[in-house]
């Protein structure tokens, strides 16, 4: 049982799309001949006979629209396209089933090209004709009944002349609470963007990555370095859909950070959600380790990670590691928590550990220090023990953070033995951080788990005690 989003919120994203849809390019649907789509690079996008053009997005599915194969633009612009969808950050495409719908205040438009539905389901930006003429773009509002219990209906469109051209407008989409759209004014297709600040009174050229080349008819954004966009070449070609990397990333992790799981996970996948949203801005597929790279992932952000696939195992562990090799953090894996965790921001670990210095103070060059030990012993190998000794001297003020100090052993002796032999390697750490140093018990965890998470198969490895450093960020 994996957890995802509930199903009220997936469904209400959804709907949202589908409704907007439902009134828009799907308004007279038509049966179409089966398209013959180039899907093996679906990771990269769609492209086909057909034109595509890219609507939205939920928090699992990218929407695409196609139109009918073989022919150009401007017929198309004027006939029905289908609906299609895909898994959010890339592969095989399905028909949507789609159900028309009339809106009476919409009636006064002849053609209507497009409707893009905001996500609070309150206003909708519509491309269609008035008086035979081009496309334009239009703002509809929806309206609370003036009857207590009655339905609620649609204001009449208003043009935003503001934007429109003598041109083609088509294909609207919401960015947050501004708009962009398509528009071949300057004789080609090119994207601009409306400010709602200016009351959608200007338009000017979306900016997008200067190596992009070709037309374009639309964009939705993924996540970081992440989104889809419907270009051609070619007045002669089709609009495909492809993958864009931006927007740049802010604070991006750098290379060597990496997420480790500790089960034999080959080819699996892990899924990277938005936290509050729930939308997929990224999948990655673990290598011949159990390893991913983190590179580029915004450091600043939180992010739910999921364990996707076969759970052979009833727990697993999830590690991340720093350039250098450390473990900074740690995370169980289960049924109870979806094989799912949030991971906080890491420029909090950079921060603590000591790339970003905040105050005065002298931090440790790592969060994690491990000291190892013989067999049987509570006392630490002499090697092992003068380098933790050295590492937590580097502290230069006592009681501004806690010590989560765990005890390990192999697994050679009982349970009941490694539990107590476990506890006092734990004990032994923390009297000397105490009795040397000047720390004060309420500053610290102190525990002992045995053989219960053993970090492989090498028992000179499990003989351990992990000492990490919990900064205070008052």
């Amino acid at each position: 049982m994996v957890q995802r989003g509930t199903t009220s919120s997936k469904a209400m994203a959804r709907s949202v799309i589908l409704n907007a849809l439902a009134v828009g390019l799907v308004l007279r649907v038509a049966i179409m001949p089966l398209l013959s789509l180039a899907q093996s690079n679906s990771q990269r996008g769609w492209s086909s006979q057909s034109h595509i053009a890219v609507l939205g997005v939920d928090s699992d599915r990218v929407y695409l629209a196609l139109s009918r194969p073989y022919v150009s633009l401007d017929e198309a612009l004027r006939e029905p396209w289908e609906v299609h969808s895909a898994p959010r950050t890339g592969g095989a495409m399905r028909k949507e089933q789609v159900r028309p719908r009339n809106v009476k205040a919409w009636e006064m438009l002849q053609h209507i090209q497009h409707v893009a539905m905001h996500p609070s389901g309150r206003k909708a930006l519509i491309s269609a004709r008035r008086n035979g003429g081009d496309f334009d773009v239009f703002l509809s509002y929806r309206v609370p009944s003036r009857v207590p219990g009655g339905r609620e209906s649609w204001s009449a469109p208003m043009p935003l002349d503001g934007i429109n051209s003598e041109a083609e407008d088509v294909f609207p989409q919401w960015q947050g609470q501004d708009i962009s759209f398509a528009s071949n004014r300057s004789g080609k297709f090119q994207l601009f963007t409306s400010k709602a600040v200016r009351q959608f009174l200007r338009a000017e050229p979306f900016t997008l990555s200067p190596a992009l080349q070709g037309e374009l008819l639309g964009l939705v954004t993924v996540g970081p370095s992440f989104t889809w966009v419907a270009r051609r070449l070619s007045e002669e070609s089709s609009f495909e859909v492809i993958r864009v990397s931006w927007p740049e990333p802010e604070r991006p992790l750098p290379s060597g950070w990496t997420l480790c799981i500790n089960h034999d996970v080959e080819g699996q996948v892990l899924t990277i959600r938005e936290v509050n949203t729930r939308a997929i801005v990224q999948t990655m597929t673990l290598d011949d380790q159990g390893c991913v790279s983190l590179e580029g992932l915004p450091s600043g952000n939180a992010w739910t990670i999921q364990w996707e696939g076969t759970h052979a195992s009833a727990s697993a562990l999830a590690e991340i590691r720093s350039p250098e090799g450390l473990v900074v953090r740690r995370y169980e894996l289960n049924f109870e928590n979806g094989f799912a965790f949030v991971l906080l921001p890491l420029d909090l670990v950079d921060e603590m550990a000591g790339r970003e210095v905040l105050d005065d103070s002298n931090w440790p060059a790592s969060t994690l220090a491990v000291v190892q030990f013989d067999v049987g012993s509570t006392r630490p190998i002499e090697s092992s023990w003068n380098e933790f000794v050295a590492w937590s001297s580097e502290l230069s003020r006592p009681n501004s953070g806690r010590w989560i100090i765990t005890g390990h052993t192999d697994e050679s002796g009982g349970s009941e033995v490694n539990l107590k032999l476990s506890l006092e390697r734990a004990s032994f750490v923390s009297n000397h951080l105490m009795q040397e140093k000047g720390w004060s018990r309420e500053g610290m965890e102190v525990s002992g788990l045995g053989s219960k998470e053993p970090l492989g198969t090498d028992a000179a490895q499990n003989r351990r005690v992990e000492v990490r450093w919990v900064r205070s960020l008052q």
